[in-house]
């Protein structure tokens, strides 16, 4: 389980990372979750400098839209406050040399990040952190959160009394996405005797709009994972795969992977009842777990005709849910608190998980 540790108060952030913060991309530019972190120091009066001006992230999420990322850019000089190394990319930890590595975190939103070996000489915060399977050490788990672009695009959002009963599905097929491959042949087809579902693939404009004027979003993703160290093929003819398949921590015999996506938060974002795979039950783990049934629709893979009548049956409570779920994304995950948790991790020397 992953340790929690103090909160520091913004004017000791402000004072430790007064020299600024160097964000470097390895392998290609940096990532949504660099570029919520630079809004956030933003918004926290702290400095940022950037290996480069560009970001990846979705239309509708992008951060830093608007602002002159090219008059950031910085080279790697020895004196900044701290260094984030952005290896989404590479999947795996490179050496960051002339700097105090007491002032460097690695940071991983790979799809397959749960994979990656946890750095030896500096933390790693990443995102799709399982509570059941785990390389170890010091890692800490990161949410895709939300960027300023998609709080602007959502602030004046529709009241929930005056949306369609709908349920958005906005997923294009692709071959890695096993969990909505099943709800489609096991959950979909429970809720469709009670609501119309929206199998629309959106441009992003639409899609922003569509969502805004939805009841329900469709917001779960990700992958079945079985691990594969005990099948005799492997250890014989792929000796390499078996160690990069090799977890100090496992609890269980399978997993869901690569859970968290850009389409949870913009949900969140705009006031939908978000429906996703249950937190606890899955072993998702986040800096600050949310509750199912008030912030959002938990999916019992185990009873999904019973997830869909659970829904139904919670029908007054949906307004109430897509509000909740709203605000606590906002208090948690908004760029602001985001900087936070990642600044005051790395004053509190970044403690082990357990």
């Amino acid at each position: 389980m992953h340790q929690t540790f103090p909160q520091a108060d913004d004017a000791a952030l402000r004072a430790c990372f007064a020299r600024g913060v160097f964000f470097h991309a390895v392998g290609g530019k940096l990532t949504h979750n660099a570029g919520c972190l630079v809004e956030g120091l933003t918004a926290l009066g702290i400095p940022a400098k950037l290996s480069a001006p560009e970001f990846t992230s979705r239309p509708v999420s992008m951060p830093l839209a608007g602002v002159d990322t090219k008059a950031m850019v910085s080279p790697p000089y020895g004196d900044f406050g701290a260094y984030v190394v952005d290896i989404s990319h590479t999947n795996a930890a490179v050496p960051f040399e002339r700097i105090d590595t007491s002032r460097l975190v690695y940071l991983n939103q790979s799809d397959v990040a749960t994979f990656c070996e946890t750095p030896a000489t500096a933390p790693m915060f990443a995102t799709h952190e399982s509570r059941f399977l785990s390389k170890g050490g010091r890692r800490l788990p990161l949410a895709f959160g939300l960027a300023n672009s998609l709080l602007a695009a959502t602030e004046k959002r529709p009241a929930f009394a005056a949306r369609k009963r709908t349920a958005l599905r906005n997923f294009r097929a692709t071959l890695n996405q096993s969990v909505r491959s099943l709800l489609d042949l096991a959950f979909i087809p429970h809720l469709e005797k009670y609501m119309p579902v929206d199998r629309r693939i959106l441009g992003p404009s639409a899609y922003i709009g569509e969502m805004l004027n939805a009841a329900i979003c469709l917001a779960y993703g990700g992958g079945f994972y079985n691990p594969i160290t005990e099948n005799p093929w492997f250890a014989k003819n792929a000796p390499d795969l078996i160690a990069t398949h090799t977890f100090p921590h496992m609890q269980g015999s399978a997993f869901v992977l690569r859970w968290d996506s850009w389409r949870f938060w913009e949900s969140l974002a705009a006031g939908c009842v978000t429906v996703h795979l249950d937190f606890e039950k899955y072993g998702f783990a986040l800096p600050v777990m949310p509750k199912a049934w008030e912030h959002y629709v938990p999916l019992d893979l185990d009873d999904l005709k019973g997830s869909v009548e659970a829904l139904m049956d919670r029908a007054k409570d949906w307004e109430s849910i897509a509000e909740q779920g709203r605000a606590w994304a906002v208090e948690h995950y908004a760029p602001a608190p985001t900087a936070r948790y990642v600044l005051s991790a790395m004053l509190a020397g970044m403690p082990r998980p357990k």
